[in-house]
C-alpha cells in the first residue's frame, strides 16, 4: 500500500507540473499585442546649441490587440523634448529632443513608453552633448546649396515625390563635430531630406542625399548622388542608406 500511495503522489506531482507548463504555453495567457521600435538608438554628436529627432512607430503583434491609437510619453533626464501625445499603429513619430543647458560630455536618456488599454511598452534612447558649434558656421548655408543642386532634377525626373523649387524647407544641423564629411537636414511637410557632401578637391567633390517619408517610414526610401558638384555633373539614382542619418 505505501508503494501505491507513493506512486500516487509522484503522479500527481509529474501531472501538475506538467499543468504548469502547459498553462505557460496556452494562447489564452497574457501576452503582447504590440512593439515599440526607436531609431536610432544613441546620437553621439548632440551640440549644446542643437537638437536631434528620433523616430517611433509601433507594430502590431498579430491580431489581438483593440483598434484603437497608442497613448505617447516621453521622458528625459535633461534638455527638452516635443512629441505628439498619440500615434496610430503602422505611423511614424518624430519626438526631438535640444540639449539646452545639458553639461557638455553628458548623456541624456530618453524614456519613450506607448500605451494601449492597460498595456504599456518603452524604449530607451540616448544623446552624448557635445561642444556648441559657435560662429561663424557656414555648413546650413552649403547643405542648402547642395541641397538645390538636386531638387531641379527631382522636379523633372521624379514628379511623383511632389518635390520642386517651390517646396519649403526647415533646416537642421546634423553630426557638427564631423570633418571632411559634412551633414545637413532639411524637413518639409512630407519628407525628411539629407544631404551630405565630401568636402575634396575635384573629382573626389561629390554630393548625396536621401528622402525619408516623415510619417510612415522609419529609413531611407530614395537616394540621389552628384558624382561630381565641380564638374556639373547630374545626379543619379543611388540605393539609399539603410538607416537614417543623425
Amino acid at each position: 500500500m505505501a508503494r501505491r500511495g507513493t506512486k500516487r503522489v509522484l503522479l500527481w506531482v509529474g501531472l501538475a507540473a506538467l499543468g504548469s507548463v502547459l498553462a505557460g504555453c496556452s494562447p489564452w495567457s497574457p501576452a503582447s499585442t504590440f512593439e515599440v521600435a526607436v531609431v536610432p538608438a544613441q546620437v553621439f554628436d548632440l551640440a549644446q546649441d542643437a537638437s536631434c529627432i528620433f523616430l517611433i512607430s509601433v507594430a502590431e503583434l498579430g491580431t489581438r490587440g483593440s483598434a484603437g491609437p497608442f497613448a505617447l510619453d516621453v521622458d528625459a533626464s535633461a534638455g527638452t523634448v516635443s512629441a505628439p501625445s498619440v500615434l496610430e499603429s503602422g505611423r511614424v513619430a518624430e519626438v526631438r529632443l535640444w540639449a539646452g543647458t545639458a553639461a557638455v560630455g553628458s548623456t541624456i536618456t530618453l524614456a519613450i513608453t506607448a500605451q494601449r488599454d492597460d498595456e504599456a511598452h518603452s524604449a530607451l534612447v540616448t544623446a552624448t552633448v557635445t561642444e556648441p558649434v559657435g560662429v561663424p558656421d557656414d555648413r546650413l548655408e552649403t547643405g542648402a546649396t547642395m541641397r538645390d543642386a538636386f531638387i531641379p532634377w527631382l522636379a523633372d525626373a521624379h514628379p511623383e515625390l511632389g518635390i520642386d523649387v517651390e517646396t519649403v524647407w526647415t533646416a537642421v544641423p546634423l553630426r557638427p563635430h564631423i570633418l571632411e564629411v559634412s551633414y545637413s537636414m532639411f524637413l518639409c511637410e512630407e519628407w525628411e531630406l539629407v544631404v551630405w557632401w565630401h568636402i575634396m578637391i575635384p573629382p573626389y567633390d561629390w554630393a548625396r542625399m536621401y528622402l525619408r517619408r516623415r510619417t510612415t517610414e522609419m529609413v531611407p526610401s530614395f537616394g540621389a548622388e552628384i558624382a561630381s558638384i565641380s564638374a556639373g555633373h547630374d545626379p543619379q539614382t543611388m540605393i539609399p542608406p539603410e538607416e537614417v542619418w543623425r
